[in-house]
C-alpha cells in the first residue's frame, strides 16, 4: 500500500470517528429550489459569508447541472446528499465553492468528498503554502496561497546582449580599420578608383564660402538654425555646403570635388540674433534665433581618406570618403574606446555565463 493510500485510509477513519461523536452537524448548504443539501461542506459562521455563498449558488439551476450528478447519496449519518458537477464540463460545484472561498470542508456534512479533499491537500503541500485562519464559533477554513514564481529568462536576454555586442564590435572595428590604412603621396601613382589617404591645404577652386555675419571663409560647412519658442530652442533648418578646391601636399595638387562627402568639422561659430558670439549667461526671449556654423576654413590642412574618381579634370569624392579637419586622430581615438568598451562587456558577458553555469 503506498503513502497516498495509506493517508486516505488514515484520513477516512479519523473522518468517521468525529462524525459518529460528534451528532451536531454544520450548517448544510443547499442550492436554492433543491432540498438536498451538498456533500462534504458548510457554511461560514460569518453573515456575509453566508449571503456570498447563497448569492454564488444561486446562480445555477437544473438546467445547468448534469443530471447524473444530481442523484442523491447517503454519507455516513444516514443523511442524503448531492455532489452537482456544471454540465458539460468536469467542474465540481463542491470544490469550486471552497475554492473561491465561500465554504470550507467538513465531515460532519453528509458524505464528505474524500478524494477531491486529499487531492487538495497534496497539491497544497506540493505547490504553496497552507495556513489555518482562526473565525468566529471555533470554526476553521484553509486558505492556500500557491506560489507564483516567474523564471527571469537571463539566458535569452545574455545570449542576445553578447550577438549585439559582437555585431557592434565587428562595426567599430570596419570603420577603425578603414581609418587606420597607410598615407599616400599625391605625387605618386595609383590615387585614382584606390582606397587611399592623403592629407594637404585645401585652397577654394572658385570663390570660398562665406559664412554669414563674419570674415570667416571656408570650403564647406554645416549650418544649424535654432528657433527659441514657448517650448524652449526648436531646430528649424539644418543644411551644409561644399565646394571644389584644390589639396596640396607638397608633393603635388589635385583638385576634389567635396559634394558628396562625409566632413568632419572642428571649428565652429555661433550667431545669435545675426550677432556672432556665444549667447551663454543670456535670457531668451520669444522668437529669437542662434546660427551655429561648423566648418572647414580656407587654407586649412584636411586629410581624405576614400575612394577618389576621375571626373572631368577634378577627382571626385564617393560617398564613402571621409574628410577631416586636420587629421583623423581624434576620431581614432573615439573608435578605439569603443572597440574597449564592447570588449569589456564581451568579458563581463562571459563571466556571468560562467559562474551560473558553474
Amino acid at each position: 500500500m503506498d503513502c497516498l493510500s495509506k493517508r486516505k485510509l488514515g484520513a477516512f477513519v479519523g473522518l468517521t470517528a468525529i462524525c459518529l461523536s460528534n451528532r451536531v452537524s454544520a450548517k448544510p448548504v443547499t442550492i436554492p429550489t433543491f432540498s438536498v443539501q451538498l456533500c462534504g461542506i458548510a457554511s461560514p459562521s460569518a453573515k456575509t459569508n453566508d449571503l456570498a455563498l447563497r448569492q454564488y449558488l444561486a446562480h445555477f439551476s437544473r438546467i445547468d447541472l448534469d443530471e447524473s450528478s444530481l442523484k442523491p447519496k447517503l454519507g455516513i449519518d444516514g443523511i442524503p446528499c448531492i455532489r452537482p458537477v456544471v454540465r458539460n464540463t468536469a467542474v465540481s460545484l463542491i470544490h469550486r465553492a471552497v475554492e473561491l472561498g465561500y465554504a470550507r470542508w467538513d465531515p460532519a456534512s453528509g458524505m464528505f468528498d474524500l478524494d477531491t479533499w486529499m487531492v487538495d491537500l497534496v497539491r497544497s503541500e506540493q505547490f504553496g503554502h497552507s495556513q489555518y485562519d482562526r473565525r468566529s464559533g471555533g470554526t476553521t477554513k484553509l486558505i492556500k496561497n500557491q506560489q507564483i514564481r516567474f523564471k527571469f529568462p537571463w539566458i535569452l536576454i545574455v545570449t542576445a546582449s553578447i550577438v549585439v555586442t559582437i555585431a557592434i564590435l565587428i562595426l567599430q572595428f570596419g570603420r577603425l580599420s578603414s581609418l587606420m590604412i597607410r598615407r599616400t603621396s599625391i605625387a605618386c601613382s595609383g590615387i585614382a578608383e584606390v582606397r587611399s589617404k592623403i592629407r594637404g591645404i585645401a585652397i577654394p577652386t572658385s570663390a570660398a564660402l562665406k559664412i554669414a555675419h563674419t570674415d570667416i571663409q571656408a570650403v564647406a560647412y554645416l549650418r544649424t538654425t535654432k528657433k527659441y519658442g514657448h517650448n524652449g530652442w526648436r531646430i528649424t533648418g539644418r543644411d551644409s555646403e561644399q565646394i571644389s578646391c584644390s589639396i596640396d601636399d607638397g608633393t603635388g595638387c589635385i583638385d576634389v570635388d567635396l559634394t558628396h562627402s562625409n566632413i568632419h568639422f572642428s571649428n565652429r561659430v555661433s550667431i545669435y540674433n545675426d550677432i556672432p558670439g556665444e549667447h551663454l549667461g543670456r535670457t531668451p526671449y520669444m522668437d529669437d534665433t542662434n546660427i551655429m556654423f561648423e566648418y572647414i576654413p580656407v587654407g586649412a590642412v584636411v586629410t581624405l581618406i576614400g575612394t577618389l574618381v576621375p571626373d572631368d579634370n577634378c577627382f571626385r569624392a564617393m560617398e564613402n570618403v571621409h574628410v577631416f579637419d586636420g587629421d583623423e586622430r581624434m576620431e581614432v581615438r573615439r573608435l578605439k574606446f569603443r572597440v574597449l568598451l564592447c570588449i569589456g562587456v564581451l568579458l563581463t558577458l562571459s563571466v556571468l555565463i560562467f559562474l551560473r553555469a558553474g
